[in-house]
């Protein structure tokens, strides 16, 4: 299945089921939001506002074999799978409403702006679903470097799969 707003709403369908709802960020909350013309994604990028990620966890291994887990991409801060051939990245933000923050690597914090969403979910042929603001989106793009990227190649980054 191609990178399409079928596959989006799909694999958003498929969290929210699991009870792990999840808010849309980078290329396609860019382009819902006008932000940018339709291209083809790469990828699918969305947030999970919680803790930990033990629920989103469940949900993955719960999903199977529907997706693949991307252990490479297996963070602190972020989880990765991979849906009908589409990769899909979810990021961790934690400190509630008001003090939204991502903990890059565990040690790199990266503070969102309040509110960390749009203000109007947006309509998609599945469902109405949660954006990051426009704000986020281009402050997130900015001061990407900030957060430490090169540190994904790094095996001490990894972290590890909680066992059954």
């Amino acid at each position: 299945m191609a990178n399409t707003l079928e596959t989006l709403c799909e694999i958003l369908t498929q969290l929210g089921a699991g009870r792990v709802p999840c808010a849309i960020t980078g290329g396609w909350a860019e382009e819902l939001l006008g932000l940018r013309e339709p291209w083809k994604h790469a990828d699918i990028d969305l947030v999970y506002q919680g803790e930990t990620f033990a629920a989103l966890d469940t949900a993955i291994e719960h999903l199977k074999p529907t997706v693949r887990e991307v252990w490479q991409k297996r963070f602190r801060h972020k989880r990765a799978f991979v849906f009908e051939g589409t990769l899909c990245e979810i990021t961790l933000v934690q400190g509630g409403p008001l003090a939204p923050v991502t903990h890059y690597w565990g040690d790199v914090p990266f503070h969102w702006q309040v509110p960390l969403l749009h203000q109007e979910m947006v309509d998609l042929p599945c469902c109405r679903a949660s954006v990051m603001s426009a704000d986020n989106l281009l402050r997130h793009r900015l001061c990407w470097k900030e957060t430490q990227p090169h540190r994904w190649r790094d095996p001490a980054s990894l972290e590890p799969a909680r066992r059954p």
